[in-house]
This record gives structure tokens, sequence and C-alpha cells, in this order.
């Protein structure tokens, strides 16, 4: 009994370190998408959970929940939205893989659920990804289906659903070390303003949209 509970107290002490790095790891991809936003001219405008549902709050949820509904940057989406000098607004989204394990996985049946059946963390990545965009179409969720294999081809190639891409959505994808310190994230920045112009976006990195 006493071996079993020092164990578990062991296990504890990671569980806490665990917190503690997951802490320092959000405030940086919090601090990362809020520096290319500042460095792209354009507001933030509000995030989605897109891996599970949101947190419960207000005496809302269920014990029942997923698990992963507390832990909402595992694929987060970090909306901003600018506005040109024609007046048209421009629109960008950063999503963050924080784990592509589920994405990447090559089991028969991988289980959102079941982390036994995710990639190994050794085979796995944390990516940023990056659509730039005038208007949103509802359309485009359903092509986002984890069955679809899209979101594997987003994160591992930066290949978006040719839909989109004909709908004037461009898209890239990245390590998130890119963006680890602040030579490697303006050089990152500095490609995202050329992937804008492609779509008719002039961009510049001195914190405004022309």
């Amino acid at each position: 009994m006493t071996s079993r509970k020092n164990e578990i107290e062991a296990a504890l002490v990671d569980v806490r370190k665990a917190y503690r790095l997951l802490y320092d790891y959000q405030r940086s991809a919090l601090d990362a998408a809020k520096y290319v936003g500042s460095k792209l001219g354009v507001e933030y405008k509000g995030g989605y959970s897109h891996f599970s549902n949101s947190s419960p709050k207000d005496r809302k949820g269920s014990l029942e929940n997923w698990a992963w509904d507390w832990l909402n940057l595992m694929f987060y989406e970090f909306h901003f939205q600018g506005q040109l000098s024609d007046k048209s607004d421009i629109n960008l989204s950063i999503w963050l893989f924080s784990d592509t394990g589920y994405f990447v996985s090559n089991h028969a049946a991988p289980d959102k659920r079941d982390i036994n059946t995710f990639a190994l963390p050794e085979n796995s990545a944390t990516k940023m990804g990056f659509l730039f965009y005038r208007h949103w179409d509802e359309s485009y969720y359903p092509l986002l289906k984890d069955t679809l294999g899209n979101l594997r081809r987003f994160v591992e190639k930066g290949e978006i659903p040719s839909q989109m891409h004909e709908g004037g959505v461009l898209g890239m994808s990245c390590d998130f070390s890119r963006l680890s310190n602040q030579i490697s994230a303006d050089e990152l920045i500095a490609e995202l303003v050329i992937l804008a112009k492609t779509t008719g976006f002039e961009l510049d990195q001195q914190n405004k949209a022309k």
C-alpha cells in the first residue's frame, strides 16, 4: 500500500510539472499569435476551439464532457481582422496545432478520446497554420472534417482543399518553433506578407494594413 501511494505521489509531481510547462507553452502561443497580428496590423477578434468543445462555464457542461474540453489549445483558431485602403476586410486565421498526433495517426480508427491511437509524440509535431481570406464560406467546414485527411495535408504540407483555394483562401503551415525568437518570427511574417499579396492583400510589417 505504501509503495503504491509513493508511486501516485511521484506521478502527481509530474502532473504539477506538466501543468506549469503547459502554462509556459500556452503563454508563448498566445504571445506568438499576438506578435504576428500586431506586425501585420490586424486586430484580434476572438477564438474558437476546434478539437473539442470550449471549456464549460456559467454552471453548464457535464462531468461526462471530454477531458479535452478543458484543454482548448489542443487545436485552436485565433481570428484576426483588418481593413485595407479600399475599405475591404482582410481576415487572418491562425490555427494552433499543439499536438498533431491525432491528425497524422496511421491507426485504423484514430479516436480523440483514446490517446493510444495517436501517433507517438516523437512522430508528431506542434504547428501553426495561417489562412488569409476575404470571406469565410460555411461550406468550408465540412471540407475540414478529420476523416477526409485534409487537416493532415495542411499540417504536414500546408495544402488546403481546392474548393477553399478557388474561393480565395490561401494558407500555409509551419513548425511552431519558427516563432521561438524574433528573428525567425520576422522571417516567417515576411513570408506571410508575400502570401497575402498573392490574394490581393497589400500588407507590410509596420503594424498596419495598406
